[in-house]
């Protein structure tokens, strides 16, 4: 854990902004390419679904962490 918070603290704001930027890209181009016709999600079995969906809630949540601390160190530091 000291690691990730010595990397993020080493991390300029403008590069934090972009890194939780690109991951919001890559979580939603993932949901988009696994839509189906309806237009719903589809997987194997409920439990990779679950799963699936609870990681990329926990990646969306850190991503917007990550543009709002970057965010706001470039404009107000």
């Amino acid at each position: 854990m000291e690691t990730i918070i010595r990397l993020l603290q080493a991390m300029p704001y403008p590069t934090m902004f972009f890194v939780g930027l690109a991951i919001r890209l890559l979580v939603g181009m993932r949901q988009f390419n696994r839509r189906g016709l309806g237009g719903l999600q589809h997987f194997n079995n409920y439990f990779v679904g679950l799963i699936t969906l609870f990681i990329e809630w926990v990646l969306k949540w850190a991503a917007l962490v990550l543009m709002l601390w970057g965010l706001w160190g470039w404009l107000f530091k």
